[in-house]
């Protein structure tokens, strides 16, 4: 079995079951399956590929941080802050398990938690700046918080053309809500 996707992206065992399957696992499954459909789909319609084949692992954890920063967000309406603190820490943890789990033997584990780690940390602080995740009909899509993600994957890519960007942006906003609403099933997570 290739340790790579069709679109060149690591493999990683991902299982979209539900029932009993923790929220780290949906999360890193998701995210995972996100990142690769993300870039079937540039690469079907504007013929992309990554400036730097090297980055593919950055880019998954770019896509994983994404998901985590929602969630948390998410959280902190539900919880107060002892068991949004609770619930972050064991979130953490379920999340690095499940990468490292399924983890492609090319890649090192201490490399990618520490990449994880870092990025989801910069991300925490980065993220909360826009209170904004994506903007009402006719508002412009600079500040909201899909919009800044868009660009950050954008920059993964070999082209400038804002023509993408936008349709990049498209993307995000469609799969995060079935993400957070039918793979992550957030809402009855939080409230179970």
């Amino acid at each position: 079995m290739s340790q790579t996707s069709a679109c060149g992206l690591p493999r990683v065992k991902t299982t979209l079951r539900f029932g009993k399957v923790g929220l780290g696992e949906r999360l890193v499954g998701g995210a995972t399956e996100t990142a690769s459909f993300i870039v079937q789909e540039l690469s079907k319609h504007y013929n992309l590929a990554f400036r730097d084949r090297s980055a593919t692992p950055q880019f998954i954890i770019e896509v994983i941080v994404f998901y985590m920063h929602l969630v948390d967000r998410m959280a902190f309406g539900h919880f107060d802050k002892v068991k949004r603190e609770t619930f972050g820490d064991r979130f953490i943890v379920a999340v690095v398990k499940e990468i490292l789990r399924g983890l492609s033997k090319d890649l090192s584990a201490d490399e990618f938690g520490k990449a994880l780690r870092d990025t989801y940390n910069r991300r925490q602080i980065q993220y909360a700046r826009y209170k904004v995740l994506i903007p009402k009909k006719d508002e412009p899509l600079k500040d909201t918080l899909y919009w800044e993600f868009s660009k950050i994957l954008f920059g993964f890519f070999d082209s400038t053309n804002p023509a993408i960007l936008v349709f990049l942006n498209l993307m995000v906003a469609d799969i995060t809500t079935v993400m957070l609403n039918d793979t992550l099933k957030i809402e009855e997570v939080l409230l179970s």
